[in-house]
């Protein structure tokens, strides 16, 4: 019975200074990211929502952050012309308020997925070979008869 007071201690201790922790700093996730990829930014509950936060960065620009489950939030999307390397991306509550700045790291390669010339490109393979199918069977049927 010695054993489980040590482990209390210990849990209450950990417990206490989780409480007394500051909250969680500004997040910029995933990172790293590559090109086209949607990012989330978030201020970590720092920012007051009354009062709103805004994100900046030479990547996508100004963008306003609005309430979520877990403080100020938003989600943008990496340009696909982003050049690969550590971008800096600012938070700021509120004019004149806090500011917390975060790195973001884009690497080389692109967002997995079909683009509009694939897409194109598939649609028109896919009607190549339906009017292929057509004439074949009419000519299949035109020799029978």
């Amino acid at each position: 019975m010695k054993l489980a007071h040590p482990a209390v201690v210990a849990l209450l201790g950990a417990a206490a200074l989780g409480a007394a922790a500051p909250a969680a700093p500004a997040r910029v996730e995933p990172d790293p990211v590559v090109a086209g990829q949607r990012v989330h930014l978030g201020d970590g509950g720092r920012c007051a929502a009354a009062v709103g936060a805004r994100a900046v960065s030479t990547l996508f620009g100004p963008v306003a952050l609005r309430p979520g489950a877990h403080g100020l939030a938003a989600d943008v999307r990496v340009p696909e012309r982003a050049a690969p390397g550590r971008h800096t991306v600012t938070i700021r509550c509120a004019p004149g308020g806090e500011t917390f700045t975060e790195t973001l790291t884009v690497r080389r390669g692109r967002v997995e997925g079909v683009d509009v010339p694939q897409a194109a490109g598939g649609l028109a393979l896919l009607l190549l070979a339906g009017g292929a199918a057509y004439l074949l069977r009419r000519r299949g049927a035109a020799a029978r008869s």
